[in-house]
């Protein structure tokens, strides 16, 4: 028997769907349909804001360099560079990481297969990549199991 994917949740393999325990052969699987929605999860609205904070600094470092500059000290405008160097690299690596949860968490994804006329729901994340792990997986498995089907016959 060969797995496709397995967690604490979901297996798919050649046997078919094992959801929390409950199974469901490939071959009694009529459909299967992805759904989305967005949702204002708690990790993509910290995301939102530590982006936000990041813009908002490195608006206030510029802003304030530019009437540092009128005055001419060196050792302040070396300070002020300094400080808005740092900005950057925070900001930057802040702000990349706030993008990435939000791509990664930002919607909540869900995974349905139809078995006897009745939808069932294999999967409800906002994680995208388990979600595009077990999507893959199901896939796979289906195609495979057609393409046995179609040999066999």
């Amino acid at each position: 028997m060969r797995i496709y994917y397995q967690d604490a949740d979901v297996t798919v393999a050649t046997s078919g769907v094992v959801l929390r325990g409950r199974a469901y052969a490939l071959a009694d699987i009529e459909d299967a349909w992805r759904g989305a929605r967005r949702t204002a999860s708690r990790k993509s609205m910290i995301a939102w804001a530590v982006l936000i904070a990041a813009i908002v600094v490195e608006a206030a470092v510029w802003w304030s360099t530019r009437w540092i500059w009128a005055g001419r000290g060196l050792l302040v405008i070396a300070a002020i560079l300094f400080v808005r160097v740092i900005a950057h690299f925070v900001a930057g690596s802040t702000g990349l990481q706030a993008l990435e949860d939000i791509r990664r968490y930002g919607r909540r994804q869900e995974l349905w297969i139809t078995v006897g006329g009745t939808p069932v729901r294999v999967l409800c994340t906002d994680d995208a990549i388990r979600y595009g792990q077990v999507c893959r997986a199901l896939t796979r498995a289906l195609n495979d199991h057609e393409t046995v089907l179609r040999d066999s016959a």
